[in-house]
């Protein structure tokens, strides 16, 4: 503001704080950098899961017909091992891109954590003080099957490894209501959340560290001593629960990691059965469905040798075909998920127009949210993950086999 002659009087202006902004920015940023690297390890890991599957197959197959002292054995065990330590490693994959399949259950936190508990202390030393505060609260959340238990593992290893010289581990756990606003900042809804807090007082993390924790294979530790797979499982469990996870850490401050999960209603659940021992095949006829020509011949060759009768199909139009050219004696479909021209739920959704009590199992080397954007719902479907184990396959086939046929809609 000036006066008459022109000299400045006073300013007038206006400040608007950019801060929050800038953060918003920053998540958005990394929310996205780790939804490119997620699809990308998916993808590795669903092709690598077809040639373990073929792999974990055959090695199968040879240890069944060769006699128990048989000296090629100790080779082909050797093969089993690493095909399984591989496999290992595309499930971490997997639980990193948020892709696994997996049936998710009511877990209670304060349990699981007391359930741990003894285990966390072999795992950290005796160097190392464990320390809980559990709220008094029942905290129950819908999560995965061992998503809990492999979380708070890997979230103790992680501390363990930053403290070296010993401190202190502390895990606390309360229940807490996130506001609309803080909510969405992570991609939530607003609503009551379980909040599981894992706090160290080791090294701490820089801003450079912090921004590259949660990136597969990135590690501080020397070289053959991490994968650094560890936090990268933590975050894509925590993201494929509903859930989100903060890191406050300063340099030589240790580090905190704050989880949040949906708060779930107590839910009554009925105890899983055993699985029965022994393999056992049958005389029924099954329509086989794989556009991979390894993983399709291992399964027919295995399915063949337990008394099956099995009819290939290279993708899910040739499916259909393959099922109308037998005149309807197909007594199971085992259908790959993702095919060309008919993916496993399109062929299914037409069969079923011709026999609708039809028993179906899908395979496939990663779903999760693809079957959601398929439209396909978890609740109800017979689901086998590759890598396919043999005695899996002939346990889960048999069970379907010998219940009656589901009237339930498995697809909208």
């Amino acid at each position: 503001m000036r006066d008459d002659g022109g000299n400045v009087l006073y300013h007038e202006g206006t400040l608007e704080s950019i801060t929050e902004r800038k953060k918003l920015e920053a998540q958005l940023r990394h929310a996205q950098k780790m939804e490119s690297i997620g699809t990308l390890a998916g993808g590795i890991a669903h092709d690598f899961n077809n040639i373990l599957t073929t792999i974990m197959g055959y090695c199968s197959l040879i240890t069944m017909k060769a006699g128990e002292k048989n000296p090629l054995l100790v080779y082909v065990n050797q093969i089993m091992e690493a095909a399984n330590r591989a496999s290992t490693l595309t499930q971490s994959l997997l639980a990193f891109s948020r892709r696994q399949t997996v049936e998710a259950k009511p877990v209670d936190v304060n349990e699981s954590i007391r359930g741990v508990e003894k285990l966390f202390r072999r795992i950290i030393g005796e160097d190392i003080e464990l320390r809980t505060t559990l709220s008094r609260e029942r905290l129950i959340v819908i999560i995965g099957d061992g998503h809990m238990g492999q979380l708070l593992m890997n979230l103790a290893t992680n501390a363990r490894d930053a403290m070296p010289d010993g401190g202190i581990l502390s895990i606390k756990t309360e229940q807490v209501h996130l506001s609309g606003e803080v909510a969405k900042t992570h991609g939530g809804k607003e609503g009551a959340y379980v909040a599981i807090e894992v706090s160290d007082t080791g090294k701490g993390m820089d801003e450079t560290t912090k921004d590259q924790i949660f990136d597969p294979f990135f590690t501080t530790k020397d070289v053959g001593k991490g994968t650094g797979l560890g936090l990268s499982i933590v975050y894509g469990i925590v993201h494929q629960n509903k859930g989100y996870i903060d890191v406050s850490s300063e340099p030589g401050k240790g580090a905190t990691f704050t989880i949040y999960l949906p708060l779930a209603e107590p839910v009554s659940t009925e105890d899983i059965p055993r699985e029965k021992a022994g393999l056992r095949g049958g005389n029924e006829v099954i329509l086989v469905a794989e556009d991979n020509a390894q993983v399709r011949e291992i399964v027919a060759t295995t399915l063949r040798d337990f008394g099956y009768t099995v009819v290939e199909a290279f993708d899910g139009e040739d499916a259909i075909e393959k099922f109308r050219a037998n005149g309807g004696a197909i007594d199971l479909l085992l259908l790959d998920l993702i095919m060309p021209r008919k993916n496993g739920k399109e062929t299914y959704v037409e069969l079923q127009k011709t026999r609708p009590d039809i028993r179906v199992l899908l395979m496939s080397g990663y779903t999760g949210d693809i079957l959601s954007s398929k439209g396909i719902s978890r609740e109800g479907i017979p689901m086998i993950t590759k890598p396919v184990a043999v005695e899996k396959l002939l346990r889960q086939i048999r069970e379907i086999l010998d219940n009656k046929p589901s009237q339930l809609s498995l697809f909208p």
